[in-house]
């Protein structure tokens, strides 16, 4: 099998215009409010951009009124303005075909893994005298599945807890769940 050349090859963006079409893209294609880190970092990791100049076009779209923030999560977000949709909409097809499939390739990957880290829980919590407990969530969406404290005596064993919580949440979910359901059906 050949290996592609241009695998690994990347467009750096230079002219503020495609930055600032980038960035609108990301808002664009994300559809939910982004945080600045989030934004920075699928910019980041979908294209090759200088970082001083990604945070000073971020700025200027914001004074050119193409997109605002907004208070979500208990954090800053930012939107696309009703210009900002308009532009994007218009000058879409000016970007790249490689440089959009980079993006949306940077910004699923990011909420992916965004979602399973936000899905799991698991704290090493002190008891007291040298004993601690492991504190397991496991969440979908906003609900709740699963939130239990198991005393687990020493540190190592707490730890060794949480580690065996993580490479299988929904099997120890579907186990407990087992254990509690009733014989009467």
């Amino acid at each position: 099998m050949k290996k592609n050349i241009w695998e690994n090859v990347y467009y750096r963006l230079k002219d503020p215009v495609e930055i600032k079409l980038a960035i609108l893209y990301v808002l664009f294609y994300a559809d939910i409010p982004v945080s600045d880190v989030e934004l920075k970092h699928c910019m980041l990791e979908g294209t090759s951009v200088d970082f001083l100049e990604l945070c000073n076009i971020i700025e200027e779209l914001k004074n050119e009124n193409h997109m605002k923030t907004v208070w979500r999560d208990e954090m800053d977000k930012y939107v696309l303005t009703s210009s900002g949709e308009d532009m994007i909409t218009m000058f879409e097809n000016k970007l790249l075909a490689s440089v959009k499939n980079s993006l949306k390739d940077a910004i699923d990957q990011y909420y992916k893994n965004e979602t399973s880290r936000k899905a799991i829980r698991c704290d090493v919590q002190p008891v007291g005298d040298g004993m601690f407990c492991a504190e397991l969530e496991l969440k979908e969406g906003k609900n709740s599945l699963l939130a239990i404290s198991l005393f687990a005596g020493s540190k190592k064993r707490a730890l060794s807890m949480c580690r065996k919580f993580r490479e299988d949440p929904y099997g120890f979910y579907e186990k407990l769940s087992a254990l509690l359901e009733s014989e009467e059906n």
